[in-house]
């Protein structure tokens, strides 16, 4: 490296030796002798420059770890341990007493077409099981039997559903399937509830839950406080006014995704249903703003390629980088203006309360001593009046130009949600406590909202965020 002192120097010695004596000099030695003091030059030039010019930042807004979605278990693995449990209990037997093509025995046929069709490797396997306090291990053909109504009819041992007592544990590529009427007691509800945010939320998995509502002529048990039963027959009635029973998915959320989509490939869009998945990451990806967007903004604020004070000159890392450049004015006043961004839930997944999203933020700036970024508190920009709305997360951006004194600023956005809307139909298909209505389900919303909670405290937990913003300001 040559300083602006060696110059000089370096030029005398080379021209102390030239041989002196030898008049008649090349042509090339003297093209030589004038490139190299042409360098030389060049480097003294660069050098000054740097010296005298703006400090060179560049900022990135790469979603970090701990905000990025987890990938694992997003996408479906390539072979599969699939267990079918069909609850066994008496309380089942009405969808299937004379109804050979009830919308239950329709939905076990959609069941066994998807168990043998959503992974081909040779490495998965398809079991069968009927359920009561304990599980039994049955071949298919006994599975295809469950459509009659001596299949619920197993004596002492299926008297009573023990969801709680007969799930497998856990595995990346295992995936239960439980189908029963949840026709529970309080207290069950709450050993299963306890059960699935214990072995599968906090563990990384999820709970997909499938409604149905069917043709139905039998006996519905444990209604109330006091177990009561009676006799429901859906004849003649509208399908709003069938009987519910549930279909639970229990694994990886890319398993349970993929498993749902083999069942509409096998003729489940043909019946009404509803399908929520519990799971603790709402988005598939991090939203960011668009790199090469034109915003509309306020007049006063610009929205430069990059900033540059005199003092530090900002651009971004790379033009891809989701950075936006804002230089204010002194006439920038304090009019909000809107932005919106691509949103990518995952499909079923509970959606985000808006209203209720968390801001973190984290505001810098530049510190010529320290050459570089510097935290500061401050309030003048702020992002508020979220909505989600088709497929975009919507926002509004107010920067206030009088808290801001000259100088480059860079501001860090992370939105993470702190509450999870709930579907309309739970409450819809929840009986009344005491209720001898057929079309719902006894303690179905106590035991969907528990698990709703279940998921909203494993996603404040794991800290999860939904979008991550970045800009850098330049007030004049």
């Amino acid at each position: 490296m040559y300083s602006l002192r060696s110059i000089k120097p370096l030029k005398i010695k080379l021209l102390n030796n030239l041989q002196l004596n030898n008049l008649q000099r090349s042509k090339a030695f003297h093209c030589r002798l004038s490139s190299q003091l042409a360098k030389l030059s060049a480097i003294a030039t660069a050098l000054l420059l740097t010296a005298c010019g703006p400090d060179q930042q560049t900022i990135s807004c790469a979603p970090t770890a701990a905000t990025a979605p987890a990938s694992k278990g997003l996408t479906p693995t390539e072979s599969i341990q699939l267990s079918i449990l069909i609850d066994g209990t008496p309380s089942m037997q009405g969808y299937v007493n004379n109804l050979p093509n009830s919308r239950y025995a329709k939905t076990l046929q959609f069941i066994d077409g998807a168990s043998s069709s959503g992974w081909t490797s040779a490495k998965s396997s398809v079991k069968y099981y009927r359920f009561g306090t304990q599980k039994q291990a049955i071949d298919r053909e006994t599975y295809v039997r469950s459509q009659l109504p001596a299949f619920y009819q197993g004596g002492v041992n299926y008297s009573v559903s023990r969801i709680d007592a007969v799930l497998n544990k856990p595995a990346p590529d295992r995936l239960d399937i439980v189908v029963t009427d949840l026709y529970q007691k309080d207290a069950d509800v709450r050993l299963v509830q306890n059960l699935l945010k214990d072995r599968y939320l906090e563990q990384g998995y999820g709970v997909g839950i499938l409604a149905v509502k069917s043709e139905f002529n039998g006996t519905i048990y444990d209604v109330g406080l006091t177990g009561q039963q009676f006799n429901y027959s859906t004849a003649g009635k509208s399908p709003q006014r069938f009987h519910p029973f549930y279909v639970m998915v229990l694994g990886s959320y890319g398993n349970i995704q993929h498993y749902y989509e083999q069942l509409q490939k096998n003729g489940l869009d043909d019946i009404e249903h509803q399908f929520d998945v519990f799971y603790p990451q709402p988005v598939r990806q991090v939203s960011v703003l668009d790199a090469n967007a034109t915003q509309a903004l306020p007049k006063t604020i610009q929205q430069p390629k990059a900033l540059n004070n005199g003092t530090v000159a900002v651009r971004k890392k790379s033009p891809s980088d989701p950075v936006q450049f804002f230089a204010l004015t002194r006439n920038t006043t304090a009019e909000p203006f809107s932005t919106q961004v691509a949103y990518t839930p995952l499909p079923h997944t509970l959606p985000i309360q808006p209203q209720e999203i968390g801001l973190t933020t984290l505001a810098e700036r530049y510190q010529s001593k320290a050459k570089g970024f510097q935290p500061l508190q401050t309030d003048a920009f702020q992002l508020k009046n979220w909505q989600v709305k088709d497929n975009t997360l919507q926002f509004q951006a107010q920067v206030q130009a009088d808290k801001l004194e000259k100088s480059i600023y860079r501001f860090t956005f992370e939105a993470k949600p702190t509450e999870l809307q709930e579907p309309d139909w739970w409450k819809a298909w929840t009986a009344t406590e005491g209720s001898l209505d057929g079309s719902k389900t006894n303690n179905l919303l106590p035991f969907l909202r528990g698990l709703r909670l279940a998921t909203t405290a494993q996603m404040k937990q794991q800290n999860v965020a939904i979008a991550r913003f970045c800009y850098a300001i330049q007030k004049n």
